[in-house]
């Protein structure tokens, strides 16, 4: 009996964990072309003067980074919507089709890069 019991919170665990990825792996491309597009980092660092401000405040000094900010952003929705997804009932969770993992984040890449303009081509 108990090894049942154990077997099926281990396909409970699996399928939790599978809607957490597929989700954080979609949510997170989509996140992070709108904070890409809009600007919104969590902080931005200047390096030639080592400061790190919140949100998007440009260094006191020389150039500004930005996509570290944008990563935690992105990230950190992410995580939250993937552990919302992760809670749904076994019924809702099946709907997750596993390819939107791939689909979503390959189509994002194509909206950056259409974004840039080409920018890295010239």
């Amino acid at each position: 009996m108990k090894s049942s019991s154990v077997k099926s919170q281990g396909i409970r665990a699996s399928r939790r964990f599978g809607a957490f990825v597929v989700t954080f792996t979609a949510v997170y491309a989509v996140v992070y072309y709108i904070v890409l597009v809009n600007n919104w980092p969590l902080f931005s660092y200047g390096p030639a003067v080592g400061e790190w401000t919140l949100f998007n405040h440009g260094a006191s000094d020389g150039p500004t980074m930005y996509w570290y900010g944008w990563i935690a952003t992105s990230a950190i929705v992410a995580a939250a919507l993937g552990a919302l997804a992760s809670l749904l009932p076994d019924q809702l969770s099946r709907w997750l089709w596993p390819g939107l993992a791939w689909l979503v984040p390959l189509a994002a890449i194509g909206a950056i890069f259409r974004l840039l303009g080409g920018y890295f081509t010239h």
